[in-house]
């Protein structure tokens, strides 16, 4: 699944493309965003809805942590990467100016925060060469989060789309990835994770 090395100067850091994982759940997935966040923070001034700036902070954050591992790929690689950074940034947007209600907010924090733990699962999936060997903590909260996560998945599958339609199958394909990686508790997580944000934007109409 980690099938990206970027390099950056004299650096190196490999980083999984999101499109492994969006092949193996829909083959024909669009690839058509190509620009990260540009001056959303610069709107984020002209909100007038003063209980939801927690909402916005939120999703501002998510998008600025995966736009850091972003920042790292070569031009034209990571394309479904950028492009669920890019429909998340584009809901942000909507949303700042006011387009949408409150559930435009939630949408993005979903894509945002699905983007953001993509990117650190492809960090952990290219760490090999430095891996502390050492033993994991005992414990079931993984194997029940996936568990959770999956049922969730099951409740909005029926539900109505609007935009995110083809995202339904890549978060349970994520799942499935995570329950194969589940000797590295930390990819297993972040995969997971990123399923969860999926299922909470879908939960929210996306």
């Amino acid at each position: 699944m980690a099938k990206d090395l970027v390099k950056s100067g004299k650096k190196e850091v490999a980083v999984k493309s999101v499109g492994a994982l969006v092949k193996h759940a829909k083959k024909a997935a669009k690839k058509h965003a190509k620009k990260a966040a540009k001056h959303a923070a610069e709107k984020t001034a002209g909100v007038k809805r003063e209980g939801s700036q927690g909402g916005f902070r939120t999703a501002f954050h998510h998008m600025q942590r995966a736009s850091v591992v972003i920042s790292l790929m070569e031009k034209g690689t990571g394309e479904d990467l950028r492009d669920l950074l890019h429909r998340g940034v584009k809901l942000y947007e909507h949303a700042v100016e006011g387009e949408g209600g409150e559930e435009a907010i939630l949408k993005a924090i979903g894509l945002l925060r699905a983007a953001e733990h993509l990117a650190m699962a492809g960090l952990y999936a290219a760490r090999h060469k430095h891996r502390q060997k050492v033993a994991p903590p005992e414990g079931p909260w993984l194997e029940g989060f996936m568990a959770e996560t999956n049922e969730r998945l099951k409740r909005v599958e029926g539900g109505k789309r609007g935009k995110g339609p083809d995202l339904h199958p890549v978060a349970e394909e994520l799942v499935r990835q995570a329950e194969e990686a589940d000797h590295d508790p930390h990819l297993a997580f972040e995969l997971v994770m990123a399923a969860d944000a999926l299922c909470f934007a879908l939960e929210n109409g996306l």
